[in-house]
């Protein structure tokens, strides 16, 4: 790309010292900061105009911001060059290091039959798992249950079963079943939950009543599974000396979409970066070099690339992307900045998400991250339909989008994996709130922006 295109008003610049590989541009001051690379060079910012660095004798180092490796291990490869990982953080293969890539079986020095990563499927060894709310408790199996206030008992007659959730309770004259937020932890195998409600699928509860936890699905209200959903409601908290990023101390709160409309920070001269972030074709992939282009959602061409979406790095991280409104700041500070959000409430408490800001929403709150999650409802604007060319209600409600995983699987394919994310990894969370910490960007968020701001 050239650099000329990315930041066109720094061509009429009037130039001192010209660099000995950039004739049209100055050289930077002995010690400048390498914020943008390029197949002309490294570049840096003095005075609020661009310069060229002058690479010092011997010097190969190729990767800034990241460091370059003192080893040679290759682990991903991009069209700047290849990639290893070295104390928890990306830095550079010099080239003129003989490199090792890894294959299932042995170290070699050759480029074949290779297993590296790629810009589409960037997402570590982890694998995401479905989450289905499981009863691990062993109990002996119970027939001719009976249900609440049914006789279980008492007289004559031969004490029977209760349903999951409740304890025949009585004397030695009468007993019958009652709902027990203390009841022997079963399988929910009735059809019905101990108040004569549906159970819920999911174990998002949205209130509490005497000791029993009640979720809304599908319209109505649900009973949450008790013994299903034991194990995930009563894990322990997670070791915060084990978090890769900072557990921040500013307060916030979380909501999600996706309206596949062009990213506000794809606009030219929104904030000083490397480029603007990357907007695409309807496909999702190809993308628009003209930043002036009209966004789809109000009738041009440019709409949000398919790969800036959520995905799980490890049972705890994930990295994505949000819209955002911050305290203090204004979007030209807040474009393409990064941030580890550490969660402080619902089922996903205690995890964390790394996001890269890419987009600013007008109806925002104060200290507010948006989460772009596919099928995480449209919100004020809808991109998505003439995009796709899927019905509306294949997205689900216009704010909160889908409610179930199955529903996932109407949505176009590349973004299936992302929407079950929702379900998997961010448990079904419902908005939850969390605090914040300003974090430097990995390089498996930028690159699929493009954008770094400086």
């Amino acid at each position: 790309m050239s650099f000329k295109n990315i930041l066109p008003i720094l061509s009429l610049i009037s130039l001192c010292k010209a660099c000995s590989f950039l004739p049209d541009y100055s050289c930077c001051s002995p010690g400048t900061e390498v914020v943008f690379v390029d197949e002309q060079g490294n570049w840096g910012v003095e005075n609020g105009k661009w310069c060229g660095i002058e690479e010092k004798e011997g010097e190969t180092c190729w990767s800034s911001p990241y460091p370059c490796c003192e080893g040679n291990e290759v682990v991903y490869t991009d069209e700047k060059g290849e990639w290893g990982v070295e104390n928890d953080e990306w830095c550079g293969i010099v080239k003129d290091i003989t490199t090792t890539t890894k294959n299932s079986s042995t170290t070699t020095t050759t480029t074949t039959n290779t297993t590296t990563n790629t810009k589409a499927n960037n997402k570590g060894t982890y694998v995401m798992e479905p989450f289905i709310p499981t009863c691990n408790v062993v109990v002996e199996e119970q027939k001719d249950c009976v249900g609440a206030w049914s006789r279980c008992g008492g007289g004559d007659m031969e004490e029977k079963c209760c349903f999951p959730g409740m304890t025949c309770k009585g004397d030695n004259s009468y007993k019958q079943c009652e709902p027990d937020p203390n009841a022997e932890l079963r399988p929910a195998t009735s059809e019905k939950g101990p108040h004569g409600s549906n159970w819920c699928e999911l174990c998002n509860y949205t209130e509490e009543k005497n000791g029993f936890l009640w979720g809304f699905e599908n319209g109505q209200p649900c009973e949450i599974k008790m013994c299903e959903c034991h194990d995930i409601l009563n894990r322990e908290p997670y070791d915060p000396s084990e978090y890769k990023y900072p557990v921040g101390t500013k307060k916030g709160k979380t909501t999600r979409y996706w309206d596949c409309c062009k990213p506000s920070c794809s606009w030219p001269d929104k904030a000083l970066v490397s480029e603007p972030v990357r907007q695409c074709a309807a496909d999702g992939i190809t993308p628009i070099t003209d930043y002036n282009a009209k966004s789809a959602c109000e009738g041009g061409s440019s709409y949000m690339c398919t790969d800036q979406r959520p995905w799980a790095v490890s049972e705890t991280l994930s990295y994505g992307y949000a819209a955002a409104s911050i305290q203090g700041l204004t979007e030209a500070e807040w474009c393409c900045r990064c941030y580890a959000l550490t969660f402080t409430s619902e089922l996903v408490k205690g995890k964390q998400m790394v996001v890269q800001v890419t987009n600013t929403g007008g109806d925002l709150e104060e200290n507010h991250f948006d989460i772009q999650i596919p099928g995480g409802g449209f919100g004020l604007f809808d991109g998505c339909t003439s995009q796709f060319k899927l019905s509306k209600e294949s997205w689900g409600s216009q704010f909160g989008g889908i409610s179930k995983r199955t529903d996932c699987d109407q949505l176009p394919e590349a973004l299936v994996e992302s929407c079950y994310w929702r379900f998997d990894w961010f448990l079904n969370s419902d908005n939850p709130s969390m605090v914040f910490e300003e974090v430097e960007c990995p390089l498996e968020l930028t690159q699929n922006t493009g954008c770094i701001h400086q």
